[in-house]
């Protein structure tokens, strides 16, 4: 007991930091994986992923990915059928926060890949990565 009232700033660090190692883990269990740009890109090519951007219209017309279709994050559950289940789905957005909302609803309807692209559409942007408009 003693060890322990002499070193509770010390047991406090350990606890926190074995937290913080923690949380990707429990994130990806509950999201899904997420994939950088190299293997979102790899995904579209050579598995003929779909891209859904969950965007609203008006920032998906402002620019997008080639070949990706908009589905809002509030309307998904509603436009399922314009997505094909035997495909894998990368889902994007700004910053990751709607596909991971997403990807659950899409994995329970049957859908068997579905990533995540990780940072979203600002780190696909930081990558250099192309847009169309």
């Amino acid at each position: 007991m003693d060890f322990l009232t002499q070193n509770i700033l010390l047991i406090a660090i350990i606890l926190v930091s074995g937290g913080f190692l923690l949380a990707p883990l429990v994130t990806r269990r509950r999201y899904g994986p997420e994939v950088d740009n190299a293997t979102a890109t790899q995904m579209i090519n050579r598995q003929n992923a779909q891209i859904v951007d969950l965007r609203d219209p008006s920032e998906f017309k402002k620019e997008c990915i080639a070949h990706s279709v908009n589905i809002p994050a509030d309307r998904i559950q509603n436009e399922l059928n314009k997505l094909d289940k035997a495909r894998p789905v990368l889902l994007v957005d700004n910053d990751g926060r709607r596909s991971r909302m997403a990807a659950p609803l899409l994995r329970g309807t049957g859908f068997k890949e579905v990533v995540i692209l990780q940072g979203g559409l600002n780190a696909w942007r930081a990558g250099r990565m192309p847009f169309t408009r």
